[in-house]
């Protein structure tokens, strides 16, 4: 009576060695399959005369895959004291995973017991064998991704052989921010990509759903988890903000974490408080996550590089190695150039600026790092409006001159290291809307005015001495 007490306890509050077996299932899961695969091969080879020498070892290949079914049914057991899956689905896949077992024992008595290994008998204790192995592993898929894992991407075809209506049409490509819807277009796939996989109609972690808004509303065992303008006390939030080595954190058992975009865009969305629809740039009234959005949903490719352009003047490009650049092809199928002053040693002069200039439409790449340019200097470059990438390092350039730069949009890197420039950058930055990376080593940017450049400008990478 006690021990019956003490195994109810055990299997309704499981502990975590418990549970921590359990996890095993996924791995030992495939040593059956392996054994019952390897076997119905081995089963048709064996009707060939050169490999009769195989029957004596078909009756080991059943029965390692009995035994390996029995392991894996005890682990997968234990892994279902967890919870979190649904019942039914549960039900049938266990007992689905019994019918292996039993009949792989069949198929290692009748092999023991009959030397021809090709009775019909047998063939149809092999057939009965593989086709429980499969429904099984079917359903076991659907307890870890979902019902509608395995026919996600099936043809309209085969969905209706299943018997399941035709696929969803899928929502066009956000190509215009105006149309871009806030759940549908940005909240719902970030949900299917790092959070669904657990908290699905096959597996809910915490009893809580987040295929759906009304589901994602609902909560789970522990209430809410989703407060409409409160980001603090929305326990999604604090999940997915918490230390990856957090026993909290989300999404859990190893699976990719939200990007810092991600995050920030679900921040925003629950301030706004939590709407189930509605356009994105008519809920960001004060436009301070437009750039964030625009860069997630990739509306912000530099078009540079896929533009054609013609080749530069000869002449010019000759001008400007005799003065000390290095230029450079960039591409083998189009004439987009690099140029590079600094190993000239010298400082350069106004009229190679000008000659920079004729070089406008190819120029994207540009090193001017150690050549005394000067504020004025930056007026020139400004002309130069498909740079990609632009090394000033080492010049004596403040902040008046980096006003000239915000006509600079498609730049992508900034290098001001060992510059006199400050503030100027928090105001240079939000014009400079395709930036990637910013270097800031040995300025005049204070700690605190890093800072602000990190929390106002997310998607910028700023590299500097004290990071």
């Amino acid at each position: 009576m006690e021990l019956t007490f003490l195994l109810s306890n055990l299997l309704e509050d499981p502990s975590d060695f418990i549970i921590f077996l359990g996890r095993f299932h996924p791995l030992v899961v495939h040593l059956p399959i392996g054994f019952l695969a390897l076997a119905a091969i081995a089963q048709w080879a064996t009707g060939q005369p050169k490999f009769y020498s195989l029957r004596p070892f078909l009756i080991y290949l059943w029965g390692l895959g009995a035994a390996s079914a029995a392991l894996a049914i005890l682990l997968g057991y234990l892994l279902s004291l967890s919870g979190d899956y649904d019942t039914d689905t549960l039900f049938w896949h266990k007992w689905s995973g019994v019918a292996v077992l039993v009949s792989c024992l069949l198929c290692y008595l009748v092999f023991k017991k009959q030397k021809d290994n090709h009775r019909p008998m047998q063939w149809v204790f092999v057939a009965l064998a593989l086709a429980t192995m499969v429904y099984t592993g079917h359903l076991g898929g659907n307890l870890t991704h979902g019902s509608t894992y395995l026919w996600e991407y099936a043809p309209n075809t085969v969905r209706t052989v299943a018997g399941l209506p035709p696929k969803k049409e899928p929502r066009p490509k956000v190509t215009v921010l105006d149309s871009a819807d806030v759940y549908l277009d940005l909240i719902a796939p970030m949900m299917e990509q790092k959070c669904t996989s657990c908290h699905n109609t096959g597996k809910k972690k915490g009893d809580l759903l987040l295929t759906s808004y009304a589901s994602m509303m609902k909560g789970g065992d522990h209430g809410e988890v989703l407060i409409p303008g409160d980001v603090q006390a929305s326990e999604l939030f604090r999940r997915i903000t918490l230390p990856e080595v957090h026993d909290d954190f989300m999404p859990s058992e190893g699976k990719r974490p939200l990007t810092q975009q991600e995050v920030a865009i679900i921040e925003w969305w629950i301030s706004s408080g939590a709407p189930p629809n509605g356009f994105v740039t008519d809920l960001d009234s004060e436009k301070k996550t437009i750039q964030t959005i625009t860069n997630y949903l990739g509306l912000d490719k530099n078009t540079v590089l896929s533009r054609e352009v013609p080749p530069a003047n000869q002449t010019t490009i000759d001008s400007l190695i005799d003065d000390g650049f290095i230029i450079n092809r960039l591409m083998k199928d189009n004439y987009l150039l690099e140029a590079n002053f600094s190993l000239s040693e010298k400082p350069i002069a106004l009229s190679s600026l000008d000659l920079l200039t004729d070089l406008k439409e190819q120029l994207i790449w540009l090193d001017l790092s150690n050549t005394q340019l000067t504020d004025a200097s930056l007026k020139k470059i400004a002309r130069l409006d498909n740079l990609m990438k632009l090394n000033l390092s080492g010049n004596p350039i403040t902040d008046k001159g980096l006003q000239h730069l915000a006509q600079l949009t498609h730049l992508e890197s900034l290098n001001l290291y060992h510059t006199e420039v400050s503030e100027g950058v928090l105001e240079l930055l939000p014009k400079l809307t395709r930036l990637q990376r910013i270097y800031l080593w040995k300025t005049k940017v204070t700690d605190s005015l890093a800072h602000r450049i990190l929390s106002e400008n997310k998607n910028i990478k700023l590299i500097n001495n004290r990071q």
